[in-house]
C-alpha cells in the first residue's frame, strides 16, 4: 500500500460538508476525491484523482440564539448583534459537471449534526418591506434567501475575508419575533470579528447589496448576484425581483 501523507487540517464546523465520502476537495490547485471519512478519529481518507465534476453538500442548518449583545433600528427593522448556536446537517451531494453546471446526480448521506457556538447579526424583515415584495407578485421566501445570499456575497468588502468563512440562514416566521428574520454568523466557533462588521455596517451593506442585485444584467438570478456555490439547498427557492424590492424597502 501507498503512503499516506496528511494533507492539511480543516475547521470541525465545516469539515463535513467538505470532507464527506464521494467529496471533491481542491488542495493546492490538485482535486481529491475523499473515500472514507472516520467521524470519531476526525480523520478523512482522499486520493489525488482528476475528474471533471465537483460536489456541493445538501444541509440543513438551524439556529438559535444564546444572548444578544447589542441591538438597534434602522429603516424600521430591528438589527441584533449576538451569541447563537448553529446546528448543521449534511444529508446529501450532488454532483455538478465543471464549466456547463449540468447536474449529474445527488447521492444521500448519513453522518451526525454538527453544532458550534459563534457570533450573528441579524436583522427583521419590517412590514413595509413584506408589502413591497408582495406588490411585485415576487415569493416572500425566494426573496429572503436571495436577500441572505446577496449580503454574504457583498460582506467581504467591508470585512476583508471570503464568503466560505460566512453563514446564513433565513426564516420566514421566526418563533420568538413572528416577523421574518435574516441570519449571517461566522462560520468558525467563537467568531472571528465579521458579524461585528456586519452589524455595524448594517446600512452601508443593504444599500450595497441593492446595487448589487439591481445592476446585475440577469434575469433571474445568477452566481454573480444571488446564487451561491455552497448554498445547501440547491439555490432553491430564490427570487431576484422580491430580493430587490425588499432591500429598496430597507435601504430607503
Amino acid at each position: 500500500a501507498r503512503g499516506r501523507t496528511l494533507l492539511e487540517t480543516v475547521d470541525g464546523a465545516v469539515a463535513l460538508a467538505q470532507l464527506h465520502p464521494g467529496a471533491v476537495y481542491l488542495h493546492q490547485g490538485e482535486t481529491y476525491v475523499v473515500s472514507d471519512l472516520d467521524v470519531r478519529r476526525r480523520i478523512a481518507w482522499a486520493e489525488q484523482r482528476d475528474v471533471d465534476y465537483y460536489t456541493v453538500a445538501r444541509e440543513l442548518s438551524d439556529i438559535r440564539v444564546n444572548s444578544v449583545d447589542g441591538e438597534k433600528w434602522c429603516n424600521g427593522s430591528h438589527v441584533r448583534l449576538g451569541d447563537v448556536q448553529v446546528t448543521t446537517h449534511v444529508v446529501g451531494f450532488r454532483k455538478r459537471r465543471q464549466f456547463t453546471e449540468e447536474s449529474l446526480g445527488e447521492e444521500p448521506l448519513d453522518l451526525p449534526e454538527t453544532t458550534f457556538a459563534t457570533k450573528a447579526f441579524w436583522f427583521e424583515v419590517p412590514q413595509v418591506a413584506i408589502d413591497r415584495v408582495a406588490e411585485r407578485h415576487a415569493g416572500l421566501a425566494g426573496a429572503l434567501h436571495a436577500c441572505e445570499h446577496a449580503a454574504i456575497g457583498v460582506l467581504p468588502l467591508f470585512a476583508l475575508c471570503d464568503r466560505n468563512d460566512i453563514g446564513g440562514v433565513s426564516t420566514l416566521s421566526d418563533s420568538g419575533a413572528g416577523m421574518p428574520q435574516v441570519y449571517i454568523y461566522d462560520a468558525y466557533p467563537g467568531g472571528v470579528g465579521i458579524a461585528e462588521m456586519g452589524y455595524e455596517s448594517i446600512e452601508r451593506l443593504w444599500r450595497s447589496t441593492l446595487s448589487l442585485v439591481r445592476e446585475c444584467p440577469c434575469l433571474d438570478g445568477c452566481p454573480s448576484c444571488i446564487q451561491s456555490p455552497k448554498c445547501g439547498n440547491n439555490n432553491e427557492p430564490l427570487d431576484k425581483e422580491g430580493a430587490i424590492a425588499l432591500l429598496e424597502a430597507m435601504s430607503a
